[in-house]
């Protein structure tokens, strides 16, 4: 890796580590907020019991994923991103079925899929030898 792709990547590996933790940090605490934010059904938002419990475990992943990228160095990294890749995936999976059936907003499915376009985006050029 050349140093200015070593230094790319640092910049944005913090960049995206940082994030994934401050948003998950957010939904630690105010899960129902996050949730009607991104678009759930004012009703699940305000009224289902296990969204925030459900809601929370994700934002656990998040600040764990984010804290993995923040600690681990540009050559170790690789694992970390595929294994980020694959769960942003998985997010974007779960969002589109519970598109498809009504619980959630446009707006979320399409976050969603701008998200998951990103990370593959991001995975496939730090991964380019």
């Amino acid at each position: 890796m050349s140093s200015l792709n070593s230094r790319d990547w640092d910049v944005t590996r913090k960049t995206v580590g940082s994030l994934s933790m401050w948003i998950g940090t957010a939904a630690l605490f105010a899960p129902r907020w996050i949730a009607g934010s991104l678009g759930v059904r004012p009703d699940a938002a305000q009224g289902d019991v296990a969204l925030p419990l459900l809601v929370r475990l994700g934002a656990a992943r998040n600040i764990a994923m984010g804290a993995a990228l923040l600690v681990t160095p540009a050559p170790q990294a690789r694992r970390t991103t595929e294994v980020t890749l694959l769960l942003t995936a998985l997010d974007a999976a779960a969002v589109w079925t519970s598109r498809a059936t009504g619980d959630v907003r446009t707006r979320s499915a399409v976050l969603s899929g701008i998200v998951l376009a990103l990370s593959g985006y991001g995975a496939a050029r730090w991964h380019r030898r």
